[in-house]
């Protein structure tokens, strides 16, 4: 027989606070007061060559170059990198990206860094696409495709503090082929609702670890409203700006208008997690001499334009 444990009087056992996602992401937007996410999209067509350090006698240097300055142009006025995996991959150069992100994490450890693969696979391919993500690329979060269902989702969500955003709706207009079909849904007050809204429901619903985080397009504002409005404590990521049309003060007036309503609420009730992505008009801002201080001088414009979400 085991004999009872006696304790001090006052003694108490603290219980482990659960750090996930949402609050990783919370958590880097009011250290850097941004909610931007600046792309790394390495375009040889371009990138200003001409201006860089090493010619053409070295690709993969010059890329590494531009990418490290873009990253010290821009860091005081954003809050994550977000690295386009194929992009870096046709031109050989994944050796070269994980360098760079543990770099990052390294020089700017209050910075996340969304690994953008789009991947979604089932089973042991699935495991190796998890590898990849959070061990090789040692990235906070990454861009999944929903369309294998949700185990092709559940690998990624084994560490909490990870992210998984997964596509919803996607900024490119050839999206409304699949995502605003609807479908039928007895679930709901509604008995159809659009594709991209079903996929959320799913989804936000299996996130019982606050890891889950939808993609939206910023241009397509009438959706974003409707899933800002369902799930407001889901994190979003949010393309579009820019040449896809999408405008940050119609953003900003969607993804700010739950805290005007409520004063009382904290920060995460109020859900300051939402993040902008910006990729060429930033980084790509210039091809001249002025390259690296362009995209200094628009990024900060564009945060100064979106604002942190803590003023509210």
């Amino acid at each position: 027989m085991i004999s009872s444990l006696l304790l001090p009087a006052g003694f108490f056992f603290e219980t482990p606070v659960l750090i996930t996602y949402h609050d990783v992401v919370e958590k880097a937007i009011k250290a850097n007061r941004s909610r931007l996410c600046v792309g790394l999209d390495p375009d040889l067509e371009k990138l200003p060559l001409q201006y860089l350090p090493y010619g053409k006698s070295s690709l993969k240097k010059n890329i590494e170059y531009f990418f490290k300055e873009v990253v010290y142009a821009t860091a005081d006025e954003c809050s994550a990198y977000k690295p386009q995996a194929a992009m870096f991959s046709a031109l050989g150069c994944e050796d070269l990206l994980a360098a760079l992100i543990t770099w990052i994490k390294k020089n700017f450890p209050n910075h996340l860094v969304i690994f953008d693969g789009k991947r979604g696979d089932i089973g042991n391919t699935a495991k190796h696409y998890v590898v990849e993500c959070f061990q090789r690329y040692e990235a906070d979060a990454t861009t999944v495709s929903p369309y294998m269902g949700l185990e092709s989702i559940k690998p990624f969500t084994e560490k909490p503090e990870k992210g998984v955003y997964v596509l919803c709706r996607t900024s490119n207009p050839g999206a409304d082929l699949i995502q605003k079909i609807r479908v039928p849904n007895r679930l709901h007050e509604r008995n159809f609702i659009p594709f991209y809204e079903y996929i959320a429901e799913k989804f936000v619903e299996f996130d019982v670890r606050n890891q889950i985080g939808l993609v939206v397009g910023a241009n397509c504002i009438d959706e974003l409203k409707n899933i800002h409005k369902r799930f407001p404590s889901t994190p979003l990521l949010l393309p579009g700006i820019g040449s896809q049309g999408g405008k940050i003060v119609d953003v900003v007036s969607i993804i700010d208008d739950d805290k005007k309503k409520s004063d009382s609420e904290s920060l995460g009730e109020r859900c300051n997690n939402n993040l902008i992505n910006l990729s060429r008009s930033v980084i790509y801002a210039s091809n001249g001499k002025d390259w690296k201080y362009a995209a200094m001088k628009k990024v900060k414009a564009l945060n100064v334009s979106l604002g942190s979400g803590l003023e509210c």
